[in-house]
This record gives structure tokens, sequence and C-alpha cells, in this order.
């Protein structure tokens, strides 16, 4: 059996791979982590699409069953391509805030389905559109 410690949701956006490497590396994640990267994230869980719903949580299940991963991260980001596809922001905070709150309703999913499982919230704030430069802050 392989063991980690975590099943990360991030997005697919490639701007931002060199810097959650970096912030998955600061963390200790790397090589102790699945990962799945989505577009949007965690916002397909979100969503509430039974179908993709239930895709989505056989990957928490998998990684749970076949490598005791105990706790769930869920990484969104500012300037996300599919948030604007379906939302017109007012401000960035507005965007934080619609996110944060989609990652609040995923925690509680994924309670009632993994009650054990432990669920971090991740805000990653671009700095730059280009994403070289991104601020990574944990959200209660």
């Amino acid at each position: 059996m392989h063991n980690c410690k975590s099943i990360i949701f991030k997005c697919m956006d490639f701007r931002l791979t060199k810097e959650t490497n970096r912030f998955l590396q600061e963390n200790n994640l790397i090589g102790d982590c699945d990962i799945v990267s989505l577009a949007g994230s965690s916002k397909s869980l979100a969503d509430g699409k039974e179908e993709i719903k239930n895709l989505l949580l056989k990957q928490i299940k998998t990684s749970k069953d076949l490598h005791c991963a105990t706790e769930v991260i869920l990484i969104h980001h500012s300037d996300c391509g599919a948030y604007k596809a379906s939302c017109c922001f007012a401000s960035e905070e507005e965007e934080k805030n619609i996110q944060t709150e989609d990652m609040n309703t995923v925690e509680k999913l994924i309670k009632e389905n993994f009650p054990e499982m432990e669920v971090k919230k991740v805000w990653a704030q671009m700095k730059d559109k280009k994403g070289n430069e991104v601020e990574f802050s944990i959200l209660n």
C-alpha cells in the first residue's frame, strides 16, 4: 500500500503550476498527496451536478481507501477563467467571496460523505496575470 496525507483539488490553469508546486513544496506535500486538476478546482462539486459530483467524490474515496489520505485541500485562485465564464465580478473581493462560499459548500459536502476527513481551503491571489507571483493564504 502507498500512503499519502492529502488529496488536493487545484485549478488546471497552467499559469499557477510553478507557484502551486512551490506552495506544495513549502508545505511538505510533494510526494505526499494525490492531485486532481480541474477547471475551477472544486467548483464542479459546488455546482451540484450529480454525475460530476459523484465522480469527484469517488476521487476522494479512492485517495482515502487506496492511499489512506486524511485531508482534502481545496486550492482556488483569483482571475479564474472557469468562474469568469459563469460570473461577472464587480471586484476581486467579490470573486474571492464567491469562491470562498463555494469552498464552504464543498467542505460541507465532503464532511457529509467523509466525516473523518479534514478539509483545508486555500486562496491563491495572483499578483500578476501571468502567475509569476502568487500569494497563498489558508482560509478558515
